[in-house]
């Protein structure tokens, strides 16, 4: 782009724009800016640079707002670093003036009572605190979280690097029951009642308990009847409970 072109390009942004440098346009001058702000036609404000002449406020425009100055540098006196725009080759401060591009600040959802199990023991953790411990999160914002352990007398502080987070899953509702859990359900209204062993033959279901408790999630009314096999081993028998 050439230094006529640029000064043009510069022109025909809006007062307010956030722009960036080339290194090569600016290494002559020493330290390269982080980005600049238009604040007239002539002028932009520097940020993060140690180098430009010093504008006083009533030399911006008025649609640059407090807030787009935050960041602009400042001098010792309080007035902004300022740099111009010339038509001469000292005065072009960049050949490429483009309009740096807004970030989208990412917003992380808050921790505060996410689950976690211990994957690592943090250096002088109680003896009391094993690996494999599970957990809950009290306080967030920060990389030590204040937690509470299941079991564990007191709240304490423990670094995520040593925490494994459980993933979130949405509630489990009666329109979204995985395939298998609808099987055992329709088991369950069909037979009255059903035990892992039948659950197993009919549905080749492995885990009835687990099915069971998404069962009860979604809202269905189960009792587990605890009972002994000839052998003397427990097992539980589940029953629909008959609507009131």
């Amino acid at each position: 782009m050439s230094k006529t072109s640029a000064i043009e390009t510069f022109r025909s942004l809006a007062i307010g724009s956030k722009l960036w440098f080339r290194q090569k346009d600016t290494e002559r001058y020493g330290e390269k800016p982080v980005e600049a702000v238009k604040v007239n036609l002539h002028d932009v404000l520097i940020v993060g640079a140690q180098f430009g002449w010093a504008l006083d406020r009533s030399d911006i425009y008025s649609p640059v707002t407090e807030e787009t100055l935050s960041g602009a540098t400042k001098a010792a006196s309080g007035h902004y670093l300022g740099w111009g725009i010339f038509d001469n080759d000292l005065q072009v401060w960049t050949t490429d003036p483009t309009v740096k591009r807004a970030r989208v600040k990412k917003v992380r959802p808050s921790l505060i009572g996410q689950r976690f199990t211990i994957m690592s023991l943090p250096e002088g953790a109680d003896p009391a605190i094993k690996v494999g411990m599970r957990g809950t999160m009290v306080q967030t914002g920060m990389e030590t979280p204040l937690v509470v352990l299941d079991g564990y007398h007191r709240t304490t502080y423990i670094h995520v690097s040593h925490l494994g987070i459980h993933k979130r899953r949405p509630k489990i509702t009666m329109d979204r029951l995985p395939p298998q859990t609808k099987q055992v359900l329709d088991l369950l209204k069909a037979k009255g009642s059903l035990t892992a062993i039948e659950a197993g033959g009919v549905l080749r279901a492995r885990s009835l308990a687990k099915r069971i408790s998404e069962l009860k999630e979604a809202g269905v009314s189960i009792i587990a009847e605890n009972k002994l096999d000839h052998t003397g081993q427990r097992y539980a028998r589940y029953h629909l409970r008959a609507a009131a």
